[in-house]
């Protein structure tokens, strides 16, 4: 129904609840579904089935695997990722246009949260550093080193609001306050299972 060409897959769909417009994310058959493209198309021409009134977004980036696109509805920014360049980019959900990048040097992933986000490096034997940002603008708020368990593989790394909860593989789980490095919890060893994809 939203295709607008036969060799067009939608991977996702976003609600763009700031301008009452529906996004796609597809990938097309010519270019052996490797890039992702993506469009916008207020919901009031897609009842009126005036599909092709849409207009394409992020055209400058090159969204070629394993590059993504990611919506944050909470912080109204779009993040993107284009790994032939090296970057990522941040923009602003309400008009699109382009508000700051972050280079890739290093990163080994981006978690974001309400104001935040925490950029996660490569670690090191002993630690892994983190760094937080405003997602307003970009400005660096803290920087900082989390302590590792050495040889024992991270499971995970989750950040939700100021809680960084780190686990690492037969480790007790550790929560800690990001603002307040001297507040860490530890919970009782627990076990998760990580599913491989």
């Amino acid at each position: 129904f939203l295709n607008l060409s036969p060799d067009e897959v939608i991977r996702s769909l976003f609600y763009n609840k700031n301008n009452d417009s529906l996004i796609t994310v597809s990938v097309y058959a010519s270019d052996h579904f490797s890039t992702l493209k993506c469009r916008t198309t207020p919901i009031e021409y897609i009842r009126r089935d005036q599909l092709d009134a849409g207009f394409p977004l992020f055209e400058s980036e090159s969204l070629k695997w394993p590059g993504f696109v990611e919506f944050d509805d909470v912080n109204g920014k779009v993040l993107t990722y284009s790994a032939q360049d090296g970057i990522y980019k941040v923009f602003d959900l309400k008009n699109y246009s382009f508000l700051y990048s972050i280079p890739d040097t290093n990163v080994q992933e981006i978690k974001i949260s309400p104001g935040i986000m925490l950029l996660i490096y490569d670690r090191t034997p002993s630690y892994v550093p983190l760094k937080i940002l405003s997602i307003e603008d970009g400005k660096p708020l803290k920087l900082f080193k989390h302590l590792l368990h050495r040889g024992k593989k991270i499971d995970f790394i989750e950040q939700f609001n100021e809680k960084l909860l780190v686990k690492q593989e037969d480790e007790n789980l550790q929560i800690l306050d990001v603002w307040h490095d001297t507040s860490v919890y530890y919970t009782y060893l627990v076990t998760f299972t990580v599913l491989q994809a």
